[in-house]
């Protein structure tokens, strides 16, 4: 009787969110070493049997193998699915959690639910090769990145940056440009504590619309105080600071990669489409190419023959001249194509 509710016991689920411990931390790399010692052992006698499989046998094993994958509703910068709102409990709120995706069982990652319910997925290891996931640097850096204030203070930022960047240039402006690119160092501060830089999956830089953010930064501080001269059109990707918005807001970034991959599905019709207008583009220029280029003459006497007319009109003589006296020119020029 008792070993029969101890094993009902050991069968219970565990809840979805758990906190991400070191004890996490611990099993995610022995899944790990236990996945990499399985697939060296099955590696020889994969191949052994490969020979004597057919192709369509051999598709279908390496199929099954690669079956798992992420859960769309559960990638990063999504929303949680409102059937597990119910399963959060709100003190793993803006904490980190091991990850939900069955597919990051054998990933070393962790995610975090912000307050607006956004699934945040970090790397679990080192940022910077120094923060660990549980160092409380890290901690505050992730508690802060994932913070809807955050993204609002930021949102206002750009926002005040944008219209500032539509004022006539003076010195004050230019001086606030130098409050603007400390405000954007700090985000990427935070960003890059949190994250880390490159080298794992989920880090700063891995994410195309951080590049946005770190060449936005590079730039405004190459432009700050130096006298670029005939380079000054640098000044000029400012307006990429615009831009930003998507990279903070996790559902803008959703909505532009969905109108992306749209774009990358018409690209037979938008070929189409401008090959038609260039067909009708130089139509239009063959057809009416000098129609609309006039100049002012004289008006040529009566008896003035055509063969006599292209001279008279290409006579400098007879142009118009705000020099040239007369009472009325309304009464003697007219205006009649160049050509």
């Amino acid at each position: 009787m008792n070993s029969t509710v101890l094993e009902d016991q050991s069968d219970e689920e565990l809840p979805l969110f758990r906190p991400f411990t070191r004890e996490s931390l611990a099993a995610i790399e022995a899944r790990i070493a236990e996945e990499i010692a399985r697939k060296k052992e099955q590696a020889p006698k994969t191949e052994e049997g490969a020979a004597g499989l057919a192709d369509s046998d051999i598709y279908t094993s390496a199929h099954t193998e690669e079956d798992l994958k992420p859960d769309p509703l559960l990638a990063a910068a999504m929303p949680l699915p409102k059937s597990l709102h119910s399963q959060l409990p709100l003190e793993l709120i803006a904490t980190p959690v091991e990850d939900i995706d069955p597919f990051y069982e054998n990933k070393l990652t962790f995610v975090v639910i912000s307050n607006g319910k956004d699934v945040f997925r970090f790397s679990a290891t080192n940022a910077l090769w120094i923060l660990s996931p549980f160092n409380p640097i890290r901690r505050v850096a992730i508690y802060v990145l994932v913070h809807p204030i955050f993204s609002f203070l930021v949102i206002i930022t750009i926002l005040i940056n944008c219209i500032l960047m539509t004022l006539p240039s003076n010195e004050k402006i230019e001086q606030s440009e130098i409050i603007f690119t400390t405000i954007y160092t700090v985000e990427s501060v935070v960003k890059v504590t949190a994250r880390g830089f490159i080298l794992e999956r989920f880090t700063y830089l891995r994410d195309p619309w951080n590049w946005l953010d770190f060449i936005v930064i590079t730039l405004a501080y190459l432009t700050m105080g130096v006298e670029l001269g005939n380079l000054s059109a640098l000044r000029t990707f400012r307006v990429l600071r615009a831009l930003k918005t998507v990279a903070i807001v996790p559902g803008l970034k959703t909505i532009v990669g969905a109108v992306i991959e749209s774009v990358k599905n018409l690209k037979d019709v938008i070929i189409l489409t401008v090959f038609s207008l260039s067909v009708y583009a130089l139509l239009g220029l063959q057809i009416y190419m000098g129609v609309l280029t006039q100049k002012c003459v004289e008006i040529p006497p009566a008896n003035l023959s055509h063969a006599e007319y292209p001279i008279f009109i290409s006579n400098e003589r007879c142009l118009y001249s705000p020099n040239s006296t007369g009472t009325s020119y309304k009464t003697i020029l007219e205006c009649r194509p160049s050509g």
